[in-house]
């Protein structure tokens, strides 16, 4: 399961970042519309993504794992807490959001940068990253001053706990889904590799 890619590349390029953005929308859509499903029903701060939860740590594995090179994950943080300044994902309305979103992914960038980048990693990256969404979102609100702080903060650890076991469960279903399914396809694997259709 630790098998680590030899890329073209180890940054990433244009047709990463496309690939990428596909991807940031698509966890976007699904935490808008499963992820936002119970809100209404729940006093508590941040507890609509446990719903979408393994479908979206899915999701980011699969990013990762189709693009396994510097700057997918800041890229990816950055475009889906910036498509979330407009929705009540993280918390309420507000562009603070991006803040989280650039804290999130240097973070995971410097975790992968010192543990390498393969399965195992990225599931454990994906783990964290859900983990530690808790606590960077409470700081931004902190900063910020946004409502619902007290709220929230009795929560903190058992919501990061349980988002890290839920992100966890979630990559594993991401790896699983591209060594079934997305590795047989000549394209998915040109593009994990870093190379193009042309180069060949």
């Amino acid at each position: 399961m630790s098998d680590e890619v030899k890329t073209a590349r180890k940054w990433i390029d244009l047709g990463d970042a496309v690939a990428i953005a596909m991807m940031s929308l698509a966890s976007f859509l699904i935490e808008t519309t499963l992820g936002l499903l119970i809100l209404p029903f729940i006093g508590i701060p941040l507890m609509g993504g446990l719903v979408s939860a393994v479908l979206d740590g899915a999701l980011m594995f699969i990013a990762y794992y189709l693009v396994p090179r510097r700057g997918q994950p800041l890229l990816f943080a950055i475009l889906l807490l910036t498509m979330s300044t407009v929705t009540p994902s993280f918390g309420p309305v507000g562009w603070y959001k991006i803040f989280i979103g650039v804290g999130l992914g240097l973070t995971i960038e410097l975790l992968l940068l010192i543990i390498g980048r393969n399965a195992v990693t990225g599931i454990i990256a994906t783990a964290i990253a859900f983990g530690l969404s808790i606590p960077m979102t409470y700081f931004a609100w902190v900063r910020f001053n946004i409502p619902g702080i007290d709220t929230l903060r009795p929560y903190l650890v058992r919501l990061s706990l349980v988002y890290t076991v839920l992100g966890a469960i979630g990559a594993s279903l991401g790896y699983w889904i591209y060594k079934t399914r997305l590795s047989r396809h000549s394209a998915i694997v040109r593009l994990r590799e870093g190379r193009r259709e042309e180069d060949e």
